[in-house]
């Protein structure tokens, strides 16, 4: 290989690298589906909203969307991945780990999808979350 085949095969790792979703191996793109958001709003009702409220603006607990949640993304640098794993660990409050892992990947999917993150083909869960990008924050503030 002759070194400008090796530049020309850097360039276009490099390249290939900044495309969406190729950056990581394994990211497809949309965090979620819709089914699976669908799915995740009747739980989040049922187990968040009492303190997240049903608009997610925050009571009790911490505004899930919106400039508060934006503000906290920003500040934390939190990944999609960390958050679903402290959601799994410590919610609901009253009974942190109580629900199955599917049915937590689901309420997550519901929140992103109220937050404007892109849905998908692929089946959001605790692997695939590692590529979820919370930030830029795609909702409204």
């Amino acid at each position: 290989m002759t070194k400008g085949h090796r530049a020309l095969l850097a360039a276009a790792a490099a390249a290939m690298l900044s495309l969406p979703g190729l950056a990581q191996a394994g990211c497809a793109s949309g965090d979620f589906t819709a089914a699976q958001a669908a799915t995740g709003q009747t739980l989040y009702d049922a187990n968040c909203a009492a303190c997240h409220m049903t608009n997610l603006s925050g009571g009790s607990g911490p505004a899930l969307g919106g400039a508060k949640f934006k503000s906290y993304l920003e500040f934390t640098k939190i990944t999609g991945a960390q958050l679903l794993a402290f959601i799994k660990s410590q919610m609901p409050y009253q009974a942190p780990g109580s629900l199955k892992s599917a049915e937590y990947d689901a309420i997550f999917a519901h929140i992103l999808q109220q937050n404007g993150y892109p849905s998908g083909s692929t089946t959001l869960d605790a692997e695939t979350a590692s590529c979820i990008k919370m930030l830029p924050y795609p909702g409204k503030s």
